[in-house]
């Protein structure tokens, strides 16, 4: 028996050995830095201008978006990936699945971009005198139970 290895071959503290990945390096899931999404918003977790978007809120850039590309510094990458996944409709959970953002992160700088003028939401929540009443909400329950 070697000097402080249990006859069983384990390391010492009972952990048992990690086994070796085949090409003998790492695999990272990203070579990319790891950066918190608090960073990415500069601490912030709900947009600037406190209204918090829906995920099926639907939003498109604007002509604003296209005239500001010539400040691209003033933007994080973030927005970047953001306001090119917006040249078409799309929606809130769409981008956010599609960059690879936090959902959060995806409403907090769609807020930002909104502010600016560089993306417009095209379809909202109805308001709340637009969606049925409960008396029609009632009704629609009874009839599935009769079936």
């Amino acid at each position: 028996m070697t000097r402080g290895v249990p006859p069983d071959g384990s390391p010492p503290g009972g952990r048992p050995p990690v086994p070796p990945v085949p090409s003998g390096r790492w695999v990272r899931r990203d070579d990319s830095p790891v950066v918190r999404p608090y960073a990415v918003t500069g601490g912030r977790t709900e947009p600037a201008d406190g209204e918090v978007l829906d995920l099926i809120a639907v939003v498109v850039a604007t002509d604003v978006a296209a005239q500001a590309d010539d400040e691209p510094l003033r933007r994080t990458p973030e927005h970047r990936k953001i306001l090119a996944r917006c040249q078409r409709q799309a929606t809130v959970a769409d981008i956010a699945s599609e960059t690879a953002l936090p959902l959060g992160v995806v409403r907090v700088l769609l807020g930002d971009l909104i502010l600016a003028g560089e993306v417009t939401v095209v379809r909202h929540r109805p308001p709340r005198a637009q969606l049925p009443g409960n008396d029609v909400l009632q009704e629609i329950l009874n009839g599935l139970r009769a079936l």
